[in-house]
């Protein structure tokens, strides 16, 4: 699951479903969700797919941007309320790996993980060690990044 974390007290609907510049302005007419989805004026998150299964993007807020207990229990809610993975006996128990700060050690996301109607395997890294437990956050992938920043900044500034 996509999870974006902004820095702010709330969001309008419209900064939640982002906009495509590129995309047809919608009519004063037109409602929000007349434009809504893939090549819309407001193409919402990032969707990952899992198991066939399309899993919506996570948006939430937090002062700092940064997560919190309440919001790692709120994605997994999200991730148990598709039904991608299974709960029933003799299936396997979904695995999380996490870095080891301490939101990650708060009564909120310990007491869902642990609760049996939704229990999760979750290997938390050493809090000493958070720059090796992030496992998305190399060189190589924010030089990837960057490098498609850059290209987008470029079509961005160059559209008519």
């Amino acid at each position: 699951m996509c999870a974006i974390i902004f820095a702010s007290q709330s969001l309008t609907i419209e900064e939640r479903l982002g906009i495509d510049i590129f995309a047809p302005m919608p009519s004063e007419s037109e409602s929000i969700f007349d434009n809504y989805g893939d090549g819309k004026y407001f193409p919402g998150g990032p969707t990952c797919s899992f198991r066939g299964q399309k899993v919506p993007c996570f948006i939430a807020t937090t002062p700092k941007g940064s997560i919190t207990s309440t919001l790692l229990k709120s994605m997994l809610q999200r991730l148990d309320k598709t039904g991608i993975y299974p709960r029933k006996p003799g299936q396997p128990t979904p695995f999380l790996l996490l870095d080891g700060h301490g939101s990650r050690l708060e009564l909120p996301f310990l007491s869902y993980i642990n609760d049996e109607k939704h229990k999760w395997i979750v290997c938390i890294g050493v809090p000493n060690g958070t720059s090796l437990w992030q496992v998305g956050d190399s060189a190589e992938q924010n030089g990837c990044f960057k490098m498609y920043c850059s290209e987008y900044k470029n079509m961005l500034t160059s559209k008519n």
